[in-house]
C-alpha cells in the first residue's frame, strides 16, 4: 500500500487550509483514510479570544474518528448492519455532536455556526473490500482499469431535488454525468430532455442550471449542501457503499475544491503520473481555481488523498 497526500489553501484565504485529512495505518489494524472538509467560510472570536473556523471544526472530526476508529481489526466486516459499519456510523455522528456542543454551542447564530463533511473509508477483510461512509459532498472514488468510480453520491444540488421528487433520480444521474465531464471551456454535446417539477426542459439548459442555480425553478446553486456536521441540532445520518477492490486499484478521496476544479477526464490523465500522485492532483486544481477564463474555476480550499493497493 502506497499513500501520498497533499492539502492547498484557497486562494480567498491563503492563510488558513479548512480541510483536513486522516490517516490512520498502523500495523495490526484495518487502515482508515478520511477527507474532512471545513464550513464556515469566516472565523470567528470564542470568549477565550480563540478563532474559530472551519479548520477546527474539520480537525475535531479527524480527532474523534481517530479515537473510535483507531483500533479496528484488519479482518474488520463490511458488509451492510456489521459492527464495522455501526462504529463507522456512530463515529461520524459523535463527530457532529462534538462540532456541535463545543464549537457551536451557546448563542451562537446559524451564519456564525462553523460545520464539516467528511467522506471516510476503512479497508476492510484483510484487504479486499472498501467501506465508506459520507455526509456532505466530499467525494471518495476508487480507480479501477481506468474507470473513476464514485462510491457515494453527493448530497448536492441535484440530489436536492431528487429527495424532493422533483427531479427523477435518473434525471439527475444524467445531469451529475454532464457536470463531471465538462472541463469548463468546451461544452459537452448535449440532446435530449428532462423533467424538473413536472415541466420538460432540454438537457443542455438544465445541466448548465445545477453549475450557477436558477431561482425560478428552485435549483439553489452548485455549493449547496443537504447535510453536514455540526450544524443543525438533528444526527446526520451517514450514506454508506461497499466496494471490492484488487491489486492495482487506487483510492481517491478529495474534497470539492479539487473535482469542481477538474473534469474527470483531467483528474484521471493527473494520477497516471509517476511522481506523488494526490500532489500533482491538488496543484492542477489550484492553478484552475485562479483560472478566470474557465468556467470550472472554484476557489477553495484543495485536498486530495491517493492510496494505491
Amino acid at each position: 500500500m502506497h499513500i501520498t497526500h497533499h492539502l492547498h489553501a484557497s486562494v480567498e484565504h491563503p492563510d488558513r487550509c479548512e480541510d483536513t485529512l486522516l490517516i490512520l495505518n498502523q500495523a495490526g489494524y484495518a487502515p482508515v483514510f478520511a477527507v474532512i472538509d471545513g464550513m464556515g467560510g469566516h472565523q470567528r472570536t470564542a470568549p477565550d479570544g480563540t478563532l474559530i473556523s472551519g479548520r477546527e471544526a474539520s480537525q475535531m472530526v479527524s480527532k474523534v474518528l481517530k479515537e473510535f476508529l483507531g483500533e479496528l481489526p484488519l479482518d474488520a466486516d463490511a458488509s451492510a448492519g456489521s459492527d464495522t459499519e455501526q462504529r463507522l456510523k456512530n463515529a461520524i455522528i459523535q463527530s457532529h455532536r462534538r462540532i456541535r456542543h463545543e464549537l457551536n454551542g451557546g448563542d451562537i447564530g446559524f451564519s456564525e455556526s462553523v460545520g464539516a463533511v467528511a467522506t471516510v473509508v476503512v479497508v476492510c477483510e484483510n484487504g479486499q473490500r472498501l467501506l465508506t461512509a459520507q455526509v456532505g459532498d466530499t467525494r471518495g472514488y476508487l480507480v479501477s482499469e481506468g474507470d473513476l468510480i464514485q462510491m457515494i453520491p453527493d448530497e448536492d444540488n441535484v440530489e436536492f431535488l431528487v429527495q424532493r421528487g422533483t427531479l427523477s433520480e435518473e434525471d439527475g444521474a444524467v445531469i451529475s454525468d454532464l457536470m463531471n465531464i465538462y472541463d469548463g471551456i468546451h461544452e459537452p454535446d448535449v440532446e435530449g430532455k428532462v423533467h424538473i417539477d413536472g415541466q420538460e426542459f432540454d438537457l443542455y439548459l438544465a445541466w448548465r442550471w445545477f453549475m450557477v442555480g436558477n431561482s425560478a425553478l428552485s435549483i439553489p446553486g452548485a455549493n449547496v449542501v443537504i447535510s453536514a456536521l455540526g450544524v443543525e441540532d438533528e444526527d446526520p445520518l451517514p450514506l454508506t457503499s461497499r466496494i471490492e477492490i484488487s491489486v492495482g486499484d487506487m483510492l481517491l478521496l478529495c474534497s470539492d475544491g479539487v473535482y469542481k476544479n477538474l473534469a474527470h477526464d483531467e483528474m484521471l490523465k493527473h494520477l497516471e503520473t509517476n511522481e506523488n500522485r494526490a500532489e500533482v492532483l491538488c496543484n492542477a486544481a489550484y492553478l484552475r481555481s485562479q483560472d478566470k477564463t474557465n468556467k470550472r474555476m472554484n476557489p477553495d480550499d484543495i485536498s486530495a488523498l491517493v492510496v494505491e493497493f
